[in-house]
């Protein structure tokens, strides 16, 4: 009853006008004494029986209508999900029309309903995308943080430290620490365009800021350094590239056994570009390609049983933002380089 009173109260105005119509047909037959006044009566009646009966079977439609859409509306409430009968949903699927193109306003409003569907239905999916990516990355991330703090309490339960296991100790606090700004990034990588400042910057002074945190590194596997002074300047945001420029020297110290890792720069056009190149055992033709994907290990990361496959997939995405371009080459056995390709800053930066 609620629903049906509803309806009258929206077409008040057209029974308002019905009425009118006929007491103004009444009314003009009374003042004029038509002989076949009954008649007219007789005919007003019989239109007044049809519009009931039309008023009684779309006020029919109209309640059904509005109890399927309350039972959509409380079910998404409740589990935001969105719910239709079998043959519409099939025909919100399948649909191609948009809203300018319905013929009525019902089907605009189908039309309108099935765009809100898809849309619900995709940001749905990004949102499931997501969060499975980062729950994949937090379970690799907590295995790995596993095996420094393992490595600390076996040092710290020995009676007495020598200068070799202080130093160990201090290298497994630094993977830590390495390991523990690695996800902060990652949580920040969804409103880093919001987190950006981009302004002129030395590279030299950048390079050095990344080999001077992996020092102990260095001196740990007694590797070499290869850092000539570098002249550009460029336009870049200080934090996210010095962060991406560790995750490559990570890179490059953990798969060099001998030798060391080298930087090169030189300008092209309106860039300037970085070389990053090691002595380590390469990287096989076959995963090449695929290094800057989420996940992706490869031969050597299953080798090494410690790699995440997410350092250089959080490089390339943070490197977009930046409008860096990056690429590798290696051969197998013979070392690894990765080069970047940086803007330079404008004649008023």
């Amino acid at each position: 009853m609620r629903l049906f009173l509803r309806y009258l109260r929206e077409k008040r105005l057209t029974l308002l006008l019905y009425a009118v119509t006929v007491f103004l047909f009444v009314s003009i037959g009374s003042l004029y004494h038509f002989e076949n006044m009954e008649k007219l009566l007789y005919a007003a009646l019989i239109t007044l029986t049809v519009w009931l009966m039309a008023i009684a079977l779309e006020g029919f439609r109209y309640v059904q209508k509005s109890r399927e859409l309350e039972r959509v509306y409380h079910h998404f409430a409740h589990s935001g999900e969105l719910l239709f009968t079998k043959g519409y949903d099939n025909w919100l699927q399948e649909s191609e029309e948009c809203i300018e193109a319905a013929e009525d306003y019902p089907m605009a409003q189908q039309n309108f309903l099935c765009f809100m569907y898809r849309m619900h239905q995709k940001e749905r999916r990004h949102w499931e995308e997501k969060n499975a990516e980062r729950g994949d990355y937090y379970m690799m991330w907590t295995h790995q943080i596993k095996t420094p703090i393992l490595a600390i309490k076996l040092l710290l339960d020995k009676p007495n430290l020598r200068d070799r296991d202080l130093f160990l100790l201090r290298e497994k606090l630094f993977q830590i620490e390495q390991y523990a700004e690695m996800v902060l990034s990652f949580q920040r990588l969804e409103s880093i365009s919001s987190d950006l400042v981009l302004q002129s910057y030395s590279l030299y002074d950048l390079v050095r800021q990344a080999v001077k945190k992996y020092s102990l590194s260095f001196i740990n596997k007694s590797l070499h350094l290869e850092l000539p002074e570098m002249e550009w300047r460029i336009l870049t945001d200080e934090k996210w590239f010095v962060f991406c420029l560790e995750q490559l020297l990570s890179n490059s110290v953990k798969y060099t056994i001998k030798g060391g890792v080298s930087f090169r720069a030189w300008e092209e056009e309106d860039r300037v570009y970085l070389s990053i190149e090691d002595t380590g055992i390469g990287i096989r033709p076959e995963d090449l390609p695929r290094i800057f994907e989420k996940g992706f290990t490869g031969y050597n990361g299953r080798l090494e049983k410690k790699s995440t496959g997410i350092g250089l997939y959080l490089c390339q995405r943070i490197f977009t933002h930046l409008n860096v371009t990056i690429r590798a080459k290696s051969s197998e056995g013979q070392g690894t380089a990765i080069i970047l390709g940086i803007p330079l800053p404008g004649p008023n930066s």
